[in-house]
């Protein structure tokens, strides 16, 4: 089941049986806040990614990326 399928059926069980949030997130297997988020929107939010950083590597990009960024010599 997709994200907009999941939400439809929380929208509709919340107008059809008049379930409370806690009952919805129980039926559903979801957690309250993305109950709300359904009752909201009939479109799920896009996904976010954060921004990701490789402490163990840091020290060393310098030395990986130069040969790849030096320009060619003729």
């Amino acid at each position: 089941m997709s994200r907009v399928e999941q939400f439809e059926s929380i929208r509709r069980d919340r107008r059809e049986e008049g379930l409370s949030i806690r009952e919805l997130a129980r039926r559903h297997k979801v957690h309250r806040r993305a109950v709300r988020v359904a009752l909201v929107s009939a479109v799920p939010p896009p996904r976010t990614v954060g921004p990701r950083h490789s402490p163990a590597l840091d020290p060393h990009k310098a030395t990986i990326l130069s040969p790849i960024t030096e320009s060619p010599q003729s």
